[in-house]
């Protein structure tokens, strides 16, 4: 394993105090008392309805999965306001996607989320803007509602910043910010790309199935239902474990998955390590690098599994010749457990030694998603996370994190989401002790 000039033997026991701290105490005690009032007076959630019939799109991977992202945004959802005009205009639109799924299978989804930065400390400015396109579908060859069909499934991605303002992710680093990045998902070298070219099996009624082609791998590896850009989150504590090894979006590879049981499963995937977000060459290929990881999973029901289940993931990442990084392995552990229709907590966990350019050694959060009425999300979260002196260099402080936000369905296609984020020793600014980032993002599905 690579080294890291620390003792590793006290890794596991600053790791295992730093946990203790986050899920105990009175305080967080009365918070989870105030959070279970809260809920208890919340709307229940009702059944799930979709616009174009998506119900029942093939589906295998994670909430950033096509499948899964097609289903999201054609869900009917209660909202605050009605615009009749713009109703009777995307009536039309959705009947159109209606037929084309009865008729040939094929589904077809537009999104674009837009997220605006502020950081009260950065070396540049301390505005930012970004955007994220997606179009892409999903061509079911054969079979249906997930009983043994094959798929053919693509998306065409752009992510960029807005105007002359820089992207928030470059705001973050701009902020001193090493391992737990406020918008790392919203970059400016995303270009126009296939990121999605792959062919899904699925067999045993959705139980089995594998993924093989051009894939985006938060869709399959640690993925958990906050893994999304459709979720409350934004700061990479809590969408992407920074302590795992990762590639570019689009890379080759291949995921499978199978339940032993109906509450067990394995899981297992590979991918090009020296794949490039928003670009795709096969040189990268015949370098032979590669990222690897198996899973394990357990959840107290099949139907159960996007909403309560634990699962642990070991990585390994080859070491990178030419791009001058070294091997790196690692392993992490999600939780998410629905204690009822409106409390849905989770809990990650993380270690790596350091290598493979991973941006923690060492992280954990824990946070929770409130579904009040109108389907609307209040997302409550705390993490922490030891940089990796590997990737940002020695004597760096850790990083702590709380997040907050509340998105507000404002149709059926379209929400807000202010967000706040509160960091507590950003490592790359030894000037401030404290940092907030205020967030504003608009989300579009159709």
């Amino acid at each position: 394993m690579v080294g890291t000039g620390r003792d590793s033997a006290c890794r596991p026991r600053k790791l295992e105090a730093i946990l203790s701290a986050m899920i105990s105490g009175k305080t967080l005690r009365s918070l989870w008392l105030a959070l279970l009032i809260f809920c208890h007076c919340t709307r229940a959630a009702e059944p799930v309805e979709y616009q174009s019939g998506y119900g029942d799109v093939p589906e295998f991977g994670g909430p950033d999965s096509v499948g899964e992202d097609l289903k999201a945004g054609d869900e009917i959802r209660p909202t605050r306001f009605r615009f009749e005009p713009l109703d009777r205009l995307l009536n039309t639109y959705f009947d159109t996607k209606r037929r084309l799924d009865d008729q040939f299978g094929i589904a077809l989804g537009l999104r674009y989320y837009q997220l605006s930065q502020y950081a009260s400390s950065s070396r540049d400015d301390h505005g930012s803007a970004g955007g994220v396109f997606r179009f892409q579908g999903s061509w079911t060859v054969y079979g249906g509602e997930g009983e043994n069909s094959g798929s053919l499934q693509w998306r065409v991605e752009n992510r960029s910043n807005i105007g002359k303002l820089q992207s928030p992710s470059e705001l973050s680093g701009n902020s001193g910010i090493a391992a737990l990045n406020t918008g790392f998902a919203y970059t400016a070298d995303f270009d126009t790309d296939l990121s999605v070219m792959s062919w899904m099996q699925v067999f045993r009624n959705g139980r089995s199935g594998f993924v093989l082609g051009r894939l985006p791998y938060p869709s399959y590896l640690d993925s958990i239902r906050f893994q999304t850009f459709t979720g409350g989150f934004l700061n990479r504590g809590f969408f992407i474990n920074p302590t795992l090894g990762t590639t570019g979006i689009g890379a080759l590879g291949v995921a499978a998955k199978s339940f032993i049981d109906e509450q067990f499963w394995v899981g297992a995937q590979i991918y090009d390590a020296n794949a490039v977000s928003g670009s795709f060459d096969m040189d990268t290929v015949r370098e032979e690098e590669w990222l690897s990881a198996v899973e394990f999973g357990w959840t107290p029901g099949y139907a159960q599994r996007d909403d309560k289940r634990i699962q642990f993931t070991y990585w390994h990442k080859d070491e990178r010749r030419q791009a001058g990084i070294s091997e790196g392995r690692g392993w992490t552990a999600s939780a998410v457990w629905r204690l009822s229709q409106a409390l849905i907590p989770f809990m990650r966990l993380g270690h790596s030694d350091g290598g493979a350019g991973v941006q923690a050694e060492s992280a954990v959060s824990v946070g929770v998603e409130i579904i009040t009425g109108f389907s609307e999300t209040l997302s409550l979260g705390a993490g922490w996370a030891e940089p990796s002196e590997e990737t940002h260099g020695p004597g760096l402080r850790d990083e702590w994190v709380l997040e907050t936000s509340y998105m507000f369905q404002l149709s059926e296609n379209i929400s807000l989401t202010p967000d706040v984020q509160l960091l507590f020793n950003p490592a790359k600014n030894r000037n401030r002790d404290r940092l907030w980032v205020f967030s504003f993002r608009i989300m579009f599905m159709f």
